[in-house]
């Protein structure tokens, strides 16, 4: 795998930005990996998201997309961590480090 075309985010700001840019790749540093990472436990991994569908026959998926939905609307967050929690779920956590995290674009496996 080739890495050299990761984005690199330091704080919430950084973060948006790759997102918003559809990086393959995102390297979150410092102490703002934690904070995603707790971000990204809260998430469906794609073995659960898959049963989900599978066992539901396939309706299940707008269910969950309308709990997203209404999940967001009531949030107390603030707009951008709003637009960052609805972005991380097109990544997946690829690697976990003392000092980072590694995202990568859940596109990139199919």
């Amino acid at each position: 795998m080739d890495f050299a075309v990761t984005y690199e985010a330091h704080d919430p700001k950084e973060l948006l930005a790759g997102l918003e840019e559809k990086s393959d790749y995102i390297l979150i540093k410092g102490d703002y990996f934690k904070e995603v990472k707790k971000i990204m436990d809260t998430h469906l991994s794609d073995k659960e998201r898959l049963a989900v569908e599978l066992g539901g026959g396939g309706p299940m998926t707008v269910l969950i997309y309308a709990l997203d939905a209404v999940r967001d609307l009531f949030s107390n967050e603030d707009k951008t961590n709003k637009k960052i929690d609805q972005k991380l779920k097109l990544y997946k956590i690829n690697k976990i480090a003392d000092d980072g995290l590694l995202l990568s674009l859940r596109q990139l496996d199919y």
